[in-house]
């Protein structure tokens, strides 16, 4: 299988492998993927302390959303986290 990369994604692969975290790209490839396939597989769990947040949260009053709050939502829906991923 070949896949293409977008450029910061490869930069960000290459720095990882000269910096020591895997020993080459595929091996970081295939954790990653190992992650994400993981992760997607474990059913999310609602503990007592993350209920009793949201239910502390819940009962908090809420402020309007401003234009500035949707135009940050928007530039930061533009431009990768810290891992690289842009979320939509």
């Amino acid at each position: 299988m070949t896949v293409a990369l977008a450029s910061d994604v490869e930069e960000f692969l290459q720095d990882q492998v000269r910096a020591g975290v895997c020993a080459d790209a595929s091996e970081l490839v295939n954790d990653v993927l190992r992650s994400l396939r993981d992760q997607q597989r474990t059913p999310f769990e609602l503990t007592p302390e993350l209920e009793t947040w949201l239910l502390a949260a819940a009962s908090q009053p809420a402020a309007p959303a401003t234009k500035s709050d949707f135009t940050g939502i928007s530039e930061r829906k533009q431009r990768p986290n810290n891992s690289g991923h842009i979320f939509y």
